[in-house]
């Protein structure tokens, strides 16, 4: 089966871009997850990241009659589109330096409720997020946009507007970062 990337969106995009909302809808729904993950993997609060997706797709949406594809994946676009929201989402609540609260639980779904193994699953997120949020911000752009989003090397340097071999070499760095602070860790050095 042919990969809807290659067949319906461009399709969907043409008809977007004439105004046919039900073709954006069509292209929300393919996106909308892709983009949630990466906002809530640097919000650390799916009320904010859920606000910031539909931020994110309004400005797409405005966007969509001057956008050109030239190559270039749609996909690239829209996660541009949210890094550029992330940082306003920044600047306008100076959360520059301290980007993840890890204080924020939501106590409506506690322990008896989890039935399906969520408690844990937020745990291992919210380690995840304290190791990510020790590393500089780029090296946390990167490391979410090539492995959570999935994007290729080209789109990730589309979306963070640099050359593809910038990218690779800012990855090998956010890896052996990632790598040094997964070992101070284990080794009880890191100190919060």
């Amino acid at each position: 089966m042919p990969d809807w990337e290659e067949v319906d969106e461009p399709r969907f995009l043409r008809k977007a871009q004439a105004g046919n909302v039900e073709s954006f809808s069509e292209i929300y729904t393919q996106y909308a997850e892709g983009i949630f993950r990466f906002l809530f993997l640097h919000l650390d609060n799916r009320l904010d990241a859920e606000d910031l997706t539909g931020e994110v797709f309004y400005r797409a949406w405005k966007a969509l009659p001057e956008y050109k594809p030239q190559g270039i994946p749609f996909t690239a676009f829209l996660y541009r589109i949210a890094r550029n929201a992330l940082t306003d989402f920044y600047r306008k609540s100076r959360h520059a330096k301290n980007l993840v609260s890890l204080d924020e639980i939501d106590e409506s779904q506690g322990l008896a409720s989890d039935s399906n193994g969520r408690f844990q699953e937020k745990v291992d997120r919210r380690e995840l997020v304290s190791l990510l949020g020790g590393l500089k911000a780029e090296y946390r752009m990167v490391i979410s946009l090539r492995f959570f989003s999935g994007l290729s090397p080209e789109e990730t340097a589309r979306v963070m507007n640099r050359s593809v071999g910038a990218v690779r070499v800012l990855q090998f760095r956010a890896l052996a970062a990632l790598r040094t602070r997964l070992t101070q860790e284990e080794s009880g050095e890191i100190v919060e």
